[in-house]
């Protein structure tokens, strides 16, 4: 090696060796070299040796650089891509967030608060209810008390104060954005007549992405697939249409259909499947349900516009469903293409049967 080569090592391994604070990283030679001082100190003293400068590690001063940037930073993950130097080593592991949750308005709080005070009451009038049934499974009230009791719920359930309807829909929606109120109407679906749970069937239908959406966090919505899968086979033909047709309609300055959000959530699509299954047994014992040209038209366009969602969805997102309808089949297979029923098999991974 050259003398120049020579001292671009030793001068790499010095870098490395610096310190801001060398008592506190490097303390045992500082304390060994105190010692060593010292002795040779006393040595001098005495006249056992001359006065000498021993030889000391001496490693340059460098100010390390405060501020990391990363060449590359992916967000939620641990390790990350970045440039690194003797002065600014590479972290192995980078635990902090980048960005921090945007904190609540003062609105936003005081309304969440609002609805989970709403939960906590309407939650203990729950339990009046059931505790008047313990003995049974739960059912429509009979008593005029327990009616009584379940219609003041339902309301307080519906309304929360709003006389707007489409505020008084926002208000159910939020109480299915909490965990609890989501546990709260499955519990109290048993109890309801047919009409109001059948209304809040709609709601549900209606809302079903936002649902979803609200729901990533605690994946909870299967909780109320039993409950409301006795009240589907009440829903009419046209009740039926409006609540697929909305699923249909493409958002504003949005190339994704709610129907995709609803495919690949368990709940979601499990909701979908008992719809459509309805949807085939009205029409079956029915025919007539579908004799005039815009329900026929709508049916025939909301089935082949999810056939075709199914088919073009890979087998890794779309989600697996609680149940699935004996007579979907039947369905596919009476309004799309054999091609296309093809695409919906390697899809949905059934054995189909032509």
């Amino acid at each position: 090696m050259t003398r120049k080569e020579k001292d671009w090592v030793i001068k790499v391994q010095m870098v490395q060796l610096q310190s801001e604070n060398p008592y506190l990283e490097d303390y045992y030679y500082q304390k060994y070299y105190q010692k060593l001082e010292k002795k040779e100190a006393d040595e001098e003293l005495l006249g056992r040796r001359n006065k000498v400068e021993s030889l000391k590690l001496v490693t340059p001063y460098i100010q390390k650089a405060e501020a990391y940037e990363s060449v590359v930073r992916i967000e939620g993950s641990l390790g990350q891509v970045a440039m690194s130097t003797c002065f600014s080593p590479r972290r192995a592991i980078d635990a902090v967030p980048h960005g921090t949750p945007e904190p609540e308005t003062g609105a936003a709080s005081s309304q969440r608060l609002r609805v989970l005070s709403w939960i906590e009451k309407m939650f203990l009038q729950l339990l009046e209810i059931e505790e008047g049934q313990k003995n049974g499974p739960p059912q429509p009230c009979y008593s005029e008390q327990q009616r009584n009791h379940v219609e003041k719920l339902f309301q307080a359930l519906k309304t929360q104060e709003q006389n707007n309807p489409e505020e008084a829909a926002d208000g159910f929606l939020q109480v299915l954005s909490v965990r609890k109120g989501k546990a709260l109407v499955a519990r109290l679906l048993p109890f309801l007549p047919q009409e109001q749970a059948v209304s809040l069937l709609l709601v549900i239908t209606h809302h079903l992405p936002l649902l979803i959406k609200r729901d990533a966090a605690d994946q909870v919505l299967q909780m109320l697939f039993k409950p409301l899968g006795k009240y589907i086979s009440h829903l009419t033909f046209h009740e039926l249409l409006q609540g697929l047709q909305g699923l249909m309609l493409l958002p504003p300055a949005s190339s994704e259909r709610p129907v995709t959000v609803v495919l690949q959530n368990q709940f979601g699509i499990s909701l979908l499947y008992a719809l459509l299954s309805h949807g085939e047994q009205l029409v079956s014992l029915d025919p007539s349900l579908v004799e005039s040209n815009s329900d026929h038209v709508a049916w025939t366009d909301i089935v082949i516009l999810i056939a075709w969602e199914i088919a073009q969805m890979p087998t890794a997102s779309l989600a697996e469903p609680l149940s699935f309808p004996s007579n979907l089949l039947a369905l596919f297979c009476r309004h799309v293409d054999k091609q296309l029923v093809q695409q919906l098999e390697a899809t949905m991974q059934l054995a189909w049967v032509y």
